[in-house]
């Protein structure tokens, strides 16, 4: 009762693979077997020529030896490679040739059956009853073929013994009616066993392969996330080890008294180090999110001609042209599209020194393809598979900061796994390269989206960035980093404001001239119970008319969605000093 719930719960390709292992043991080489067999039949012949009719143990002999010969020296050619289609004609010529060899074997029931002698129809019975017995455990492990191949061998000599035999006869022909159900039962169940013993040692297989396997990805993946992070510890070192020298450099020539140009030359460089280190840190974090699918897609109806126009004007060389159809709509997440294209344009800008940077869109079935072609170095055949790894770049194998980390190509491919989509590369080194990939296609009542930008909507006009500050702009600035904070306030005494820094919120609260304050910069990680986003909340709540500002490296889509909705400024750490005073106009004004 057992059984058939479990071979009911075995796949399609679980079944074969126990057939078919079960036809690799039933037609395994048999040769000792088959003669032992023969001749005990030459045994069991000779007796009954010698009890009852010699022309009739010879026909049966001459059966036997035929098919015992047919069975030895001609074993069933197995396919080289067993597939579902041609494993049923196996199992189908397999379950004949055991029939013929037990049917000749069966033949003894009529050919060497005695009407006349009782003692020898006993005798011929029980020699088949034992012949049964032996068969049932050795001839095949394929439940349809031993069946079969018993019933032909039982079959006859119960047949005669009811028909022709003496009373002890009909009565031997009873029980090997009995016998005939009991081997049939018999069979089935070691046929049982034995398929669960396959498929037990099917699936410790599997599972061991799969053990290993996962452990080879492991591994594998454990060697990625090494290598990984080496190539980021080194390039991360290069611009804090070029800052601390450029600053040494400063100090020295200050103490010097050298001249402007001179000590604007170094600031200049440490400024190069400094942003070289942001834009590696801003790429870093990114896959990290991606990884950690922190973002989540929304998937809409969205017009692909304004994104790639948008995107050309903020290349700001004039050097990207567009080419796409007006009616071009994507099925896609706007804010994943448009960084995998503003990586493909930066990328494709980098390595053309000269010539255009096409963005063009087709249609293709069920979707548009979007391509970014340019006329630059090209990329050789191959390496083209390696640029979509991290840290890899074409052209710069002195690692020269300048012209990127090479994690570009990284985020696309993150992003567009994300999107489910493929990205495609033709190049040749000297002609340029095509990037693209086919967006899926808004169905055709979507109601059309808006063109995604990770810049935050300004809700005013940007403020005169060469203008001044108030004389006097008091600042409350709340950051728990002293390093950041001093330099917050350096700044901000230079622009004339008066900063009042505090390391919590707490303090800030307690201790702060909240009437006296015009602006609040909040950086959201405090120590303490309240974070940067409660303590704006409660100074808003103190002070409704105070202009506020979140600054943290915290800050993502839904910390400026609630930055906007609350009327807040928000800059993402780190902060350039530009985008600090741009922000601080922008306060003041408002």
């Amino acid at each position: 009762m057992t059984t058939q719930p479990a071979k009911a719960s075995l796949s399609p390709s679980g079944r074969f693979h126990i057939q078919r292992e079960v036809l690799r043991l039933s037609t395994q080489p048999s040769g000792p077997v088959l003669l032992v067999q023969f001749l005990l039949d030459c045994g069991v012949a000779a007796l009954f020529a010698w009890q009852y009719s010699v022309p009739h143990a010879l026909i049966w002999i001459a059966l036997i030896a035929a098919t015992t010969a047919y069975r030895g020296f001609f074993p069933q050619r197995l396919p080289a490679t067993l597939t579902p289609a041609n494993l049923s004609h196996a199992l189908r010529v397999h379950t004949l040739r055991i029939a013929l060899h037990e049917g000749a074997h069966g033949a003894a029931g009529v050919l060497l059956f005695n009407p006349a002698d009782g003692t020898s129809q006993l005798l011929l019975g029980v020699v088949i009853m034992g012949m049964t017995l032996s068969s049932a455990f050795s001839v095949s492990y394929h439940t349809p073929a031993m069946q079969l191949a018993i019933t032909l061998l039982l079959t006859p000599v119960i047949v005669m013994g009811l028909a022709f035999g003496a009373p002890p006869m009909v009565a031997l022909a009873v029980l090997g009616v009995g016998l005939l159900a009991m081997v049939w039962k018999l069979v089935a169940e070691r046929s049982r066993q034995l398929e669960e013993n396959i498929g037990l040692r099917q699936n410790e297989s599997t599972l061991r392969e799969q053990a290993l396997a996962g452990l080879r990805e492991s591994q594998q993946a454990q060697a990625e996330r090494l290598r990984f992070f080496s190539a980021a510890n080194h390039d991360l070192r290069q611009p804090v080890m070029a800052m601390g020298l450029q600053a040494e450099v400063l100090r020295q020539q200050l103490d010097a008294g050298a001249d402007t140009p001179t000590v604007q030359a170094t600031v200049a460089s440490l400024s190069r180090a400094q942003q070289a280190l942001e834009g590696l840190t801003n790429q870093l974090l990114e896959i990290g999110r991606i990884e950690a699918a922190a973002d989540p897609l929304t998937p809409a109806a969205l017009a692909l001609a304004p994104l790639l126009h948008e995107l050309a004007r903020q290349a700001g060389s004039g050097r990207v042209r567009v080419r796409c159809p007006a009616d071009a709509v994507a099925w896609t997440d706007g804010v994943a599209l448009r960084r995998i294209l503003g990586n493909l344009v930066d990328n494709a800008l980098k390595f053309t020194p000269q010539g255009r940077v096409l963005l063009a869109c087709r249609r293709r079935s069920g979707g548009w393809r979007v391509e970014v072609r340019d006329a630059g170095i090209g990329i050789a055949f191959e390496a083209q598979e390696r640029v979509f790894g991290d840290f890899e770049q074409v052209g710069n194998v002195e690692r020269n900061l300048q012209r990127g980390h090479g994690l570009g190509l990284a985020i696309v491919r993150r992003l567009a796994q994300r999107l489910g989509l493929q990205v495609s590369l033709r190049s040749r080194p000297g002609q340029g390269s095509v990037f693209g990939f086919v967006v899926p296609a808004a169905p055709a009542d979507a109601r059309l989206a808006q063109a995604a930008s990770d810049a935050p909507p300004q809700a005013t006009a940007a403020p005169d960035a060469n203008a001044g500050l108030r004389a006097g702009l008091a600042v409350l600035v709340v950051e728990d980093n002293a390093v950041v904070a001093d330099s917050i306030a350096a700044l901000l005494h230079l622009w004339g404001a008066r900063p009042r820094v505090y390391g919590s919120a707490a303090e800030a609260i307690a201790l702060a001239d909240l009437p006296s304050i015009d602006i609040a910069l909040c950086d959201i990680r405090l120590p303490g119970e309240l974070d940067g986003i409660a303590l704006a909340e409660q100074l808003q709540r103190q002070r409704p008319q105070l202009a506020i500002a979140l600054i943290s490296a915290d800050i993502d889509e839904a910390t400026q969605k609630l930055a906007r909705d609350r009327g807040w400024g928000a800059l993402r750490k780190p902060v350039q000093p530009q985008a600090l005073r741009e922000l601080l106009l922008l306060c003041a004004k408002v």
